[in-house]
Parts: structure tokens; C-alpha cells; sequence
């Protein structure tokens, strides 16, 4: 007798644990739960994310792009995902880029006045 091998689905992007994870309910598998299960975003992740998925027994992926900041909101429902799914969440380069802006002139205005008092 053989035990049919489990499904999985994978995470990978700007999460703190990517990976592959069993899917052991098909209708309990959402991106919630799998955001949950890689220990949850890491800061600087976009407002969108992308589900890809084999559609129709075409071998080739179709992309289907979710609002993940509503779906965190609470604003939009949280999306089933289904075996062999593979969940993305990209990196924002305009909030990564503000931040390292706004560290970079902070360490200026810092470095400034100590080199002032130094001075004096």
C-alpha cells in the first residue's frame, strides 16, 4: 500500500522564515496562515504580493497578484492557496530606499553636533 506524499506550498520573498510547508487541510491553507507560519513579514515588504499557480494542468505558472497590505488590513478577505502554490512577497525598494534616506541623515545631523561640542 502506498501513502500518497502530502502537498506542499512555498514562501519565499521578504518573509522571516521562507520555505516549503505541508498542506494538510486544502481548505484551511490561506496566505494568513502561511505568513504565520514563516514568523511573519520583515519591514520594507511591499503592498503586493504574487500567488503562482498551475492552472488547467498547463505546465506553465500563471501569476495571480493579491493586495497583501489589505489582506493584513483586514480590508480584504485572506486568499485560499492550494497545494504546490508558491506565495511571493517582494521587497519595497521605495520604503527601503526612504528609510536608508532618512538613517543616513540622521547619522548627519548626529555626527554634526558631536563634532561641534568636540570642537568648542
Amino acid at each position: 500500500m502506498r501513502v500518497p506524499e502530502m502537498g506542499k506550498v512555498f514562501v519565499l520573498g521578504n518573509v522571516h522564515k521562507p520555505g516549503a510547508f505541508r498542506v494538510e487541510d486544502a481548505s484551511g491553507t490561506s496566505v494568513l496562515k502561511l505568513l504565520a507560519l514563516t514568523e511573519g513579514l520583515l519591514p520594507f515588504t511591499g503592498p503586493q504580493a504574487f500567488i503562482y499557480r498551475r492552472v488547467g494542468g498547463s505546465p506553465a505558472l500563471a501569476e495571480v497578484p493579491i493586495e497583501l497590505a489589505r489582506i493584513m488590513q483586514r480590508k480584504s478577505p485572506d486568499l485560499p492557496l492550494a497545494a504546490n502554490d508558491i506565495l511571493y512577497s517582494p521587497e519595497s525598494k521605495g520604503k527601503k530606499l526612504a528609510a536608508t534616506v532618512i538613517e543616513r541623515l540622521s547619522g548627519f545631523g548626529s555626527n554634526t553636533a558631536t563634532d561641534l561640542l568636540v570642537w568648542h
